[in-house]
């Protein structure tokens, strides 16, 4: 069998096959990363930003910004540079350029069929890998176990899916792919859940503890939580930025929910529910509040841990800090405000023993 007699264009860096000719068949656009190189001249917007997932975020908002540059960063050891561009590599190819570093990232179009042509000169249509059916249709990224993303972020970048639910991930590449919960709608997306507890109408089991984070899948029982050695385990894959903790209690009437900010602060917090250090980080400035949360902890940062250090976590004799960390007292203002789960019972979200109802949740995501 051989190949239809049509000029190729193959991108190394990207493995994409384009075709070129009218018999080509366009129909999808892939959205390419390139290292160490940039489009120069081009510049509409220049922002700083956490990672390239909220540089993409900003070009996707900004209806003239075509492609973009990050590059690592400079004063700031936290923040990159996202540069917006008005053209692709493709409409300048004469200002792409070499940059040790830094990273293009663009849309670039591809052929969902490879035509084939048979001996008998009968020409047959071969739908490319990540397509499907009669007209080629794309498979995104995540939908199937013969297709997964490496993260929840990872498939919002390259679908911009905005349905929360279950998709495939692979974050370690092992091809043992496995079924996760994805946010894809709070603060832009991209969150993958890694606790999960939604107590039910009569009793409360056990909480059943995830030592490797493959067992995140388990989100269904309502009553998974993380140890710290998994969220190390995670983090090394993954390298996740933020952490978001959110949770409602109907008989306090509060909700909880912040997120870690993007900056040293919000990074420390980070590090050490992700068991990469056992220094306390400071509440202080380590974390943004969505606009749901009304509770008594995100005001009074100042006073959280026992002292009050003004700390996160928990500063107690015989503490089992390499498990609990997400789920036992992560943030708390003792007798009065506490994040805490199955310890003795309680499950406590911005109250100190109040009792749980049905519905009352506590949810951690990272992204």
């Amino acid at each position: 069998m051989a190949c239809f007699r049509k000029t190729n264009l193959f991108l190394a860096s990207f493995g994409i096959l384009l075709w070129t000719g009218e018999a080509s068949g366009f129909c999808a656009s892939v959205f390419e990363t390139q290292q160490d190189h940039a489009l120069l001249g081009h510049v509409m917007q220049t922002v700083n930003v956490t990672d390239e997932f909220e540089c993409h975020r900003k070009c996707i908002q900004n209806n003239t910004c075509k492609s973009f540059n990050v590059h690592p960063p400079r004063s700031n050891p936290i923040k990159k540079t996202c540069e917006m561009n008005n053209q692709t590599r493709q409409m300048k190819p004469k200002h792409y350029k070499k940059k040790i570093g830094s990273s293009y990232h663009g849309p670039v179009e591809v052929s969902c069929v490879n035509i084939m042509e048979t001996n008998n000169q009968q020409t047959k249509r071969r739908c490319q890998p990540g397509y499907s059916g009669k007209q080629c249709t794309a498979v995104k990224k995540g939908s199937s176990p013969d297709f997964p993303a490496v993260s929840c972020k990872d498939i919002w970048k390259y679908t911009n899916a905005q349905k929360n639910g279950d998709y495939w991930i692979d974050p370690k590449g092992t091809g043992r792919p496995f079924k996760a919960y994805c946010d894809m709608t709070t603060d832009g997306g991209g969150w993958l859940l890694v606790l999960n507890v939604i107590t039910g109408s009569s009793h409360y089991n056990q909480l059943s503890v995830v030592t490797s984070y493959r067992g995140i899948s388990d989100y269904h029982s309502n009553k998974m939580v993380i140890s710290t050695s998994a969220m190390k385990e995670l983090y090394g894959d993954l390298n996740f930025q933020q952490i978001r903790f959110h949770c409602r209690k109907h008989s306090v009437g509060r909700t909880f929910h912040v997120v870690t900010a993007a900056n040293s602060s919000g990074n420390a917090v980070v590090q050490y529910f992700s068991g990469l250090t056992d220094d306390f980080p400071d509440s202080c400035g380590s974390y943004v509040t969505m606009k749901d949360d009304d509770s008594e902890l995100s005001k009074r940062c100042s006073e959280w841990n026992r002292d009050p250090s003004g700390k996160w976590s928990y500063s107690v004799p015989n503490w089992n800090k390499a498990v609990e960390r997400l789920y036992n007292h992560a943030a708390w203002i003792l007798y009065k405000h506490h994040w805490l789960l199955g310890i003795r019972n309680p499950f406590e979200c911005d109250d100190f023993r109040g009792a749980p109802s049905s519905g009352d949740f506590w949810k951690v995501f990272v992204r």
